[in-house]
């Protein structure tokens, strides 16, 4: 990615929605009684899970339509989910969840439901939009910091490095987090990509253990990478979010359980469907589940005897 977030660039995302022939308004039709359509980011295994639950619990005729991760599919199928007239939108993933918001912009009685978007502030998700609500990707400091201490009894002091104007409010349930553990944090702050593994340097002599955020000025596939290789090198006990990071060999990631966000999706959409809820007082909620991933070979590479106790908490366990 050369340094640049792997999130999705929402400036291409507003050219390209600026520039698109048919307007989303010649699309208008009033919101009714129709199937909840789940529309998905791309052919991700992961959303197999969420989706699967949520039809299962929700009890209502539902119709699925997936982006295949091309932004340009978006004016048809969005198209053919307005003729649908459709109850609820549930979108997963980061492009679905972007595209649900911006084409509902002007039809407010459509709810928009989204889950599996990590940064989902950065797409303008929580910002005041009346007709979306969400279950956030991103899982409590708390939860992240006691399975690190799980792994190494060890771990007092935890670095971090983080963009202010995306993570502030992050950093603090973290410093409050770690306090009530009995941990340190060590934070340092970037402005820009390429000033992490400086920034990473300043803090490593003060630290037992790396907290990686889902921050998108550190989270690039170069930093992450270079992460990698580095707390290996280090030896230190690093953790981030979502399977994938554990994958690249950041040896734990927490991540909110498949089964529990659609389940979690079930009970907010009949909140709004059948208690008429509004999703603006529902907002972003945090997960209810998650699923610690260990990278076993990982722990090997950095001398980390593992106990039985993290053998056992670990819901996944990557061993080859």
């Amino acid at each position: 990615m050369n340094g640049k977030p792997l999130a999705i660039n929402i400036a291409v995302f507003l050219l390209i929605l600026a520039i698109w022939s048919v307007p989303a308004s010649s699309f208008a039709v009033d919101p009714g009684p129709g199937p909840i359509a789940i529309l998905l980011s791309d052919k991700e295994e992961a959303y197999s899970r969420p989706v699967t639950f949520f039809v299962k619990e929700i009890q209502r005729p539902v119709r699925k339509f997936n982006l295949d991760g091309d932004i340009d599919r978006a004016p048809r199928l969005m198209a053919e989910i307005f003729s649908l007239r459709p109850a609820l939108i549930f979108a997963l993933g980061a492009k679905a969840a972007y595209i649900a918001k911006i084409w509902t912009a002007d039809r407010p009685d459509i709810p928009v439901l989204f889950a599996m978007v990590l940064n989902w502030q950065k797409y303008g998700l929580g910002d005041g939009q009346k007709n979306i609500a969400g279950i956030a990707s991103e899982v409590a400091p708390g939860t992240e910091f006691v399975n690190m201490t799980i792994a190494s009894s060890k771990m007092k002091r935890i670095g971090v490095v983080y963009n202010k104007a995306y993570s502030q409010e992050t950093i603090k349930q973290g410093r409050e987090a770690a306090k009530s553990l009995g941990l340190t944090l060590v934070a340092t702050t970037i402005d820009h990509p390429r000033e992490f593994r400086q920034a990473y340097k300043r803090i490593r002599s003060r630290i037992d253990g790396y907290w990686l955020l889902a921050d998108p000025v550190i989270y690039t596939r170069e930093n992450v990478n270079w992460l990698e290789e580095q707390c290996a090198k280090d030896r230190l006990v690093c953790l981030g979010q979502s399977r994938n990071i554990a994958q690249m060999g950041i040896l734990l990631a927490v991540d909110p359980e498949g089964a529990d966000i659609g389940v979690q999706a079930a009970s907010l959409a009949k909140g709004i469907l059948m208690r008429h809820q509004l999703p603006s007082e529902i907002g972003v909620m945090p997960p209810l589940g998650t699923k610690l991933v260990l990278n076993k070979k990982t722990a090997d590479r950095i001398g980390l005897p593992l106990n039985q106790t993290i053998l056992n908490v670990a819901g996944d366990i990557i061993d080859q």
